[in-house]
């Protein structure tokens, strides 16, 4: 058995938003990164299954939606847009 990583419940559909949004924008360009749940680019089913009830689960609120302001603003001047659209998820 292995070790394994859950994060909090008020994390959660953050990190699945984030995840939807790296596995979009670099299709096909991310050639790194191999697991249980993924490969490079690619979201196993299961695990998909997994982030899309994070994402149900834990609702876009205004911390994240500023930490993508910032992010366009200041940093990589690109947002992410399952943030500003969550239905997108679906």
């Amino acid at each position: 058995m292995g070790k394994c990583f859950e994060p909090p419940n008020l994390l959660k559909g953050d990190l699945a938003r984030t995840y939807f949004y790296l596995s979009t924008a670099y299709w096909k360009k991310w050639t790194c990164c191999t697991g249980p749940g993924y490969d490079k680019s690619d979201i196993a089913s299961w695990m998909e299954q997994d982030l899309r009830q994070w994402h149900k689960q834990d609702p876009v609120d205004a911390l994240e939606l500023l930490r993508n302001d910032e992010i366009y603003n200041h940093w990589q001047h690109n947002r992410n847009p399952f943030i500003d659209h969550p239905e997108w998820v679906d």
